[in-house]
């Protein structure tokens, strides 16, 4: 039988998040399916890395994949890598901690349409003022930072 994981078993994830905002300055926020950890927890678009990427290959690769738009530009707003809010409560399928290591990215320069996906089973745009609960925890600072962003980049 293997032991229970402890914090000290933390393995890091590269991602990416897509702070996604249409003309009237709202954001789109995406709830997770029954298919993906922490189901039905609202959050950014994003994902992990595939092997040989870099960070906006990522960035456009999961924003197509979980809402189906096309990014046509993107500046970078944040890159988190805070313990407190980037490990997760649980361990993993692969059984072990994850902290996740994030650079965020603004996008408003976008086509398409956005849709529902096997990770996605509900989506809207929400004003600052007025985002979905219950959202994953590291997730409410970065839409903030992403509001409050003036070209410098935070560091969290």
């Amino acid at each position: 039988m293997n032991p229970a994981p402890s914090k000290n078993r933390i393995v890091p994830y590269a991602a990416v998040n897509a702070a996604i905002f249409n003309k009237k300055n709202e954001i789109l926020i995406t709830r997770r399916s029954k298919h993906i950890r922490e189901p039905g927890k609202w959050c950014l678009p994003g994902g992990h890395f595939d092997g040989g990427e870099d960070w906006v290959g990522a960035l456009r690769r999961e924003v197509a994949e979980e809402t189906g738009l096309t990014v046509r530009a993107e500046q970078l707003v944040g890159i988190y890598s805070n313990p407190e809010l980037t490990v997760t409560e649980e361990p993993i399928k692969e059984g072990h901690f994850g902290q996740f290591l994030v650079i965020l990215f603004k996008v408003t320069e976008f086509e398409g349409e956005v849709r529902l996906t096997d990770e996605v089973d509900a989506w809207d745009w929400f004003p600052s003022s007025k985002l979905p609960e219950p959202m994953i925890k590291s997730h409410p600072i970065r839409v903030e930072d992403a509001y409050r962003f003036k070209k410098q980049v935070f560091v969290r």
